[in-house]
């Protein structure tokens, strides 16, 4: 049988935006907390490190601040030195087989210098002690426009890193929101006239930047957001010309 793990969390208000909803970093924090939490519970063995290299997330319905989340998180399929791992969300208490937002990540196994290394024995059949399950699909992000993108810059501060002295995920998140909003507010959009549901993430990260690093976001929206209407934000983070993270998220603005 499958392995999975679950917990009951309930959405904190400081986990939430202006409007009061569930914050993609917030929920990459989620993904991040239940997956240790499982590793730990497992037992997992060996001296390696677990980094993300990709995570994708699809928001189904936005989640209101107090909110009760049933989370649960499993195994898709194993390498030799990467884990695909599934996580789902659903409101406690509700019978809905569809969970309100869904995710996966693809992590590698590395040594303490960030290199690849083997899984340490058995790790596989901890999870899918059956057999691996059909993996989620890895497609390429599309290529950045030619046009000249909205550029912001941000310094890696001591909140924004992890363990391993890195970048955050959910923090790389964070500055891919905050750089967004700058871009709307260039053209006349503030929280207090329009807010946006994301509907979608997908985020590579390349690369992991460093306390005190300065960092360029290039943000591309395409169409500029209107009222009732969706759109995509096609965004890098660069160190001295050196993509870090790329993401392309889908969102649907609304007025207030």
């Amino acid at each position: 049988m499958q392995r999975q793990f679950c917990y009951t969390h309930s959405v904190r208000y400081d986990e939430c935006n202006c409007d009061g909803v569930l914050t993609p970093p917030a929920f990459v924090r989620y993904m991040q907390d239940i997956a240790a939490r499982d590793a730990e519970d497992a037992q997992l063995s060996g001296n390696g490190y677990w980094v993300v290299k990709r995570t994708a997330i699809t928001f189904m319905a936005p989640v209101q601040v107090h909110t009760r989340l049933e989370l649960k998180t499993y195994g898709i399929g194993f390498t030799r030195i990467t884990a695909q791992r599934g996580y789902e969300a659903r409101i406690a208490g509700e019978q809905n087989d569809d969970p309100i937002i869904s995710a996966w990540t693809l992590w590698v196994y590395v040594d303490s210098r960030g290199r690849p290394m083997r899984l340490p024995e058995g790790t596989a059949q901890i999870w899918l002690p059956d057999g691996p399950l059909p993996q989620q699909p890895e497609a390429l992000l599309p290529p950045f426009p030619e046009s000249i993108p909205e550029t912001t810059t941000a310094v890696v501060r001591f909140s924004d890193i992890d363990p391993m002295r890195h970048l955050n995920n959910a923090s790389a998140v964070e500055m891919l929101d905050n750089a967004s909003w700058e871009a709307y507010a260039k053209g006349g959009i503030t929280p207090d006239t329009a807010h946006f549901d994301v509907l979608h993430y997908d985020i590579e990260y390349i690369d992991s930047p460093r306390f005190g690093e300065r960092l360029e976001i290039q943000s591309w929206l395409d169409p500029f957001p209107s009222a009732g209407q969706q759109f995509s934000s096609l965004q890098q983070i660069t160190r001295a010309g050196r993509t870090m993270v790329r993401a392309r998220s889908r969102w649907l603005c609304s007025a207030n």
